[in-house]
């Protein structure tokens, strides 16, 4: 997060796969929601550990848009209204660190302050009684040429994007402008999925519609 929550992870990224193909990274985050709007984020990262040892230098820390210590999330979330850490904790998997947050919020306007701090990204609104969110991934995603494409590809290809909500209702509508994301509704349940050698390799970044 550091000030780049979930919504900019994939712009980063996608900025830095010419100075580090091997440092990849996926993500999956599970927004439930309440009937008052408040609830919880529990978002989980996948990290080559490759991409931890290039984020830890002091030099390089703006360059990563997840946390790589309870101090970041921390950093990140000073100063914004009605977000909470809850928790947070870091396992080494394989060639990987595995990093999990929950993070509690108050309503969706802290909801869409999470998703995008600046404002610009994230949005929420109610019409007769009818909860909407809309955000985007991501401004502008930088063109690759085929070989750098192809290096992304491989190098991301092991790792996955998911966004899913549990609402208080029966979603409206669920969808995804990017052909990358598969979205899947079961009741109040909705889930927004795709691979990150995809997102990564095409210049136009998802954006996703929500409603219930």
């Amino acid at each position: 997060m550091k000030s780049k929550i979930v919504a900019q992870a994939l712009l980063a990224l996608a900025a830095s796969v010419a100075l580090a193909l091997s440092s990849c990274m996926g993500m999956e985050t599970e927004v439930k929601v309440s009937a008052n709007g408040s609830g919880r984020v529990n978002a989980t990262y996948r990290l080559s550990k490759e991409l931890v040892s290039f984020g830890e230098l002091e030099a390089n820390k703006d360059m990563i848009p997840v946390p790589l210590s309870e101090a970041d999330v921390l950093k990140s979330l000073h100063g914004l209204q009605g977000l909470k850490l809850v928790s947070w904790s870091q396992k080494d998997e394989a060639a990987d660190r595995v990093i999990r947050t929950a993070i509690d919020f108050s309503s969706l306007d802290s909801l869409a302050v999470y998703l995008d701090p600046r404002g610009n990204l994230a949005k929420v609104s109610e019409q007769s009684g009818e909860h909407r969110i809309s955000f985007s991934l991501g401004e502008t995603i930088p063109p690759l040429d085929p070989e750098m494409r192809s290096l992304a590809k491989d190098a991301f290809s092991p790792y996955s994007f998911v966004f899913a909500f549990e609402l208080p209702s029966e979603a409206k509508e669920a969808s995804s402008s990017h052909p990358a994301i598969r979205v899947t509704r079961d009741g109040k349940r909705v889930r927004f999925e795709g691979s990150m050698a995809e997102l990564v390799t095409l210049e136009t970044p998802p954006s996703l519609l929500l409603s219930w």
